[in-house]
């Protein structure tokens, strides 16, 4: 199943104008040791093999994909969660947790993926995995 795949084929049956909301997990070390690692492993916060670090994708990447796929990202704003108290807040540290927000084009065209994304078959290879 490829989730980010999920996400993106939201956006593009959304009408011209409508929007996308995305949650995920960026891909930094700081997020493998803590999701992965951590959640996983050592505190057993979640089940082991719940995170794929393959699937995991930053905001530029995410960025590029959406924008290649005619949506245009408005804001991008990182999650802190607590996973003992279960509660959670935004703020500005994407390094972790972050939500992205897009909007569908208002003009009916397929455009060019990005330029990195177009010379970079590791890309979309990746979400393939």
């Amino acid at each position: 199943m490829k989730i980010l795949d999920v996400g993106c084929g939201g956006g593009l049956l959304a009408e011209p104008g409508g929007s996308l909301f995305i949650t995920t997990i960026n891909k930094t070390q700081l997020s493998y040791a803590l999701g992965i690692v951590f959640s996983e492993q050592v505190a057993g916060i979640v089940p082991k093999g719940t995170h794929m670090w393959e699937k995991f994708v930053s905001p530029e990447m995410l960025e590029s994909i959406l924008e290649s796929n005619g949506l245009s990202v408005q804001t991008v704003a990182g999650r802190l969660d607590n996973p003992f108290s279960g509660y959670w807040h935004w703020n500005k540290n994407t390094s972790l947790n972050y939500a992205a927000h897009a909007v569908r084009s208002m003009v009916q065209e397929h455009t060019v993926p990005a330029a990195n994304a177009a010379t970079s078959p590791g890309v979309h290879e990746e979400l393939k995995k």
